[in-house]
C-alpha cells in the first residue's frame, strides 16, 4: 500500500483505509475515474513501475484544482501524467495515491494564424495538435520520441524532450509564451501570455518546462508557431574515420547554412540507420524552406563533405522520412538496458563521441551514440545489462570532465545501483529545492523524480 512523505500533522506512514478512503473522496471530484476493478485498469496502468489507488480524469482546470487542494491538505501524494510515455524519466516515485491523467483536456483552446501563436490543452497529443495548425499553413516544430504513439502536449512541457528539429526552431522551452497552472495548494495561476514579447521580470512558463510535474499541474500551455516550410532536402555525409567527422559537424556549424536538423551519428548507429552510406561516422542535415533556398544550402553541405573526403547522398523523400523518424526515436525504440542524455558545451557535444567510442574499444561496452551539436546534446545507449554500473559511471564521470550534465534513463531494466538519474545537481541542488519547496510545501506532487527518495525524507 501507499507510503506517503511526513507531512505536517499527519502521521508518516499512512494506513491502507486511509488510502482507500481518499482514493474514494478524490473519485467524486472529477469526471471520470478509474480503480483496479475497472476493465481498463491493467492497460492504463502497464506504465506505472507501481500502480495507484486510483486514476483520476479530470475536463477542466477547476476539477484539478479540487483534486490538489484535497490532496495538499489531506497528506495525499499525486503524481500527473500525459499519455504515458516517458513514464520512465527521473528516479522512480514511491506509489502515489492517485494518478492524474490530463487525457480529458485535449481541445485547442484558440489559433491566430496572423499572430502565429496558439494555446492548447496539455492532454492534446502533439500529433494531434500539429494537425490542427497544419491545416491553416503553420507548424508546431518539434519532433518528441513517441510522436505518433501518444506524446502529448503535457508531457512534452514536462520533459522537454525534442528531436532533431529542435537544431533550428529550440525545444518547448524556447517555444512557450504561457500557461495556465493548477498549483499544488489548488490555486489556478496563468503565467506568461499570448504573444511573442510578453514577459518583463521572470518566466515562470519557462521554469515549469521539464520540471516533470513536480512544480504544478499545467493544463494549458501557449506556443509561438512556425510557417510550414515548402521543401526540405535532406543530406548524408558518410566518413571514414571520427576525425573527419568532427570536423565536418564543426564546419558545418561554423558555415553560412540554418539546417533544421542536423545530427552526427556514431559507428554503430551509422551501420544501422545508414547502410548505404557505408561509412564509420556520418552527419546528416535537413534543410527546410523555399525550394530554391533548400538547394543551395544543400549544394553548400556537399562542399563541405567534398573538403573532408565524404561520401555524399541526397535522400528522397521518403527514405528522408524514414530517417527522421528512426533518429527522432532513438533511443527509446531500441530496448537498451539504459540510456542518457548528456548536455554539453558545444564542441564537447561533438568530442565527446570519440571518448566513448574509445572507451568501448578498450572495454567491450556497448555504447552507442548521437550527438545533436547545436544544442549541446549527447544521447547514448547502453546494449546490455552486464557492466551496466561500470558503463554509467564512465559516462557521469565524463560529462561531468566536460562541465555537463546528465540524465539518466532505465528502460528494460532499473537503474543500476548508486547511479543516480540526474548525475549530480551540485551546488545548484539547494536552490532547486527551495524552489519545490516553494512551489509545493506538502508535497503532494511526486518531487522524488526530480531529487529521489531523499525528498520524501527529508518532508
Amino acid at each position: 500500500s501507499p507510503l506517503s512523505p511526513a507531512m505536517p500533522g499527519t502521521a508518516k506512514n499512512r494506513r491502507p483505509d486511509d488510502c482507500m478512503n481518499h482514493a474514494r473522496e478524490l473519485s467524486r471530484m472529477v469526471s471520470r475515474f478509474a480503480d483496479p476493478g475497472s476493465e481498463d485498469w491493467a492497460r492504463e496502468t502497464a506504465a506505472f513501475p507501481l500502480p495507484p489507488e486510483i486514476i483520476l480524469y479530470p475536463e477542466t482546470a477547476e476539477e484539478i484544482s479540487d483534486v490538489l487542494r484535497f490532496a495538499s491538505g489531506n497528506g495525499v501524494r499525486v503524481l500527473p501524467f500525459g499519455g504515458g510515455t516517458k513514464l520512465s524519466l527521473g528516479c522512480p516515485p514511491a506509489p502515489p495515491v492517485a494518478a492524474l491523467s490530463l487525457a480529458r483536456l485535449d481541445r485547442v483552446v484558440f489559433h491566430e494564424p496572423s499572430d502565429m501563436v496558439a494555446a492548447v490543452e496539455c492532454g492534446a497529443r502533439v500529433r494531434g495538435f500539429q494537425d490542427a495548425v497544419g491545416a491553416h499553413g503553420q507548424m508546431f516544430p518539434v519532433d518528441p520520441p513517441r510522436l505518433d504513439s501518444g506524446a502529448t502536449v503535457g508531457g512534452l512541457v514536462s520533459t522537454n524532450l525534442c528531436g532533431p528539429m529542435s537544431t533550428r526552431y529550440g525545444t518547448c522551452r524556447e517555444l512557450i509564451l504561457g500557461a495556465r497552472a493548477v498549483r499544488a495548494d489548488g490555486e489556478i495561476v496563468s503565467v506568461g501570455g499570448r504573444v511573442v514579447k510578453n514577459v518583463a521580470g521572470y518566466d515562470i512558463a519557462k521554469l515549469l518546462v521539464g520540471s516533470l510535474g513536480t512544480l504544478c499541474v499545467v493544463a494549458e500551455a501557449t506556443f509561438r508557431l512556425y510557417p510550414r516550410p515548402r521543401s526540405s532536402k535532406t543530406v548524408l555525409l558518410g566518413f571514414s574515420d571520427a576525425a573527419r567527422c568532427r570536423g565536418a559537424a564543426v564546419a558545418a556549424l561554423d558555415a553560412e547554412i540554418v539546417p533544421s536538423c542536423l545530427e552526427v551519428l556514431d559507428e554503430r548507429l551509422c551501420a544501422e540507420l545508414l547502410p548505404e552510406l557505408r561509412a564509420s561516422s556520418a552527419v546528416l542535415l535537413r534543410f527546410d524552406g523555399f525550394e530554391r533556398a533548400t538547394a543551395e544550402q544543400a549544394a553548400a553541405a556537399k562542399e563541405i563533405a567534398a573538403g573532408e573526403s565524404a561520401v555524399f547522398i541526397e535522400a528522397d523523400d521518403g527514405r528522408a522520412a524514414e530517417i527522421w523518424e528512426r533518429i527522432r526515436e532513438f533511443p527509446f525504440d531500441d530496448g537498451a538496458g539504459f540510456f542518457c542524455r548528456m548536455t554539453l558545451p558545444i564542441r564537447d557535444s561533438i568530442e565527446v563521441m570519440e571518448d566513448i567510442a574509445r572507451e568501448g574499444a578498450v572495454s567491450g561496452a556497448r555504447f552507442r551514440c548521437l550527438s545533436r551539436p547545436a544544442r549541446g546534446v549527447v544521447l547514448v545507449s547502453f546494449g546490455g545489462r552486464e557492466d551496466a554500473a561500470e558503463g554509467a559511471r564512465f559516462l557521469e564521470d565524463l560529462a561531468r570532465s566536460r562541465s555537463g550534465g546528465i540524465m539518466f534513463c532505465a528502460l528494460s531494466s532499473k537503474l543500476p545501483a548508486g547511479v543516480r538519474a540526474w548525475g549530480d545537481f551540485g551546488s545548484a541542488l539547494p536552490l532547486m529545492k527551495n524552489m519545490r519547496n516553494r512551489f509545493d510545501p506538502s508535497g503532494a506532487l511526486c518531487g522524488e523524480k526530480m531529487f529521489g527518495g531523499e525528498d520524501a525524507r527529508e518532508r
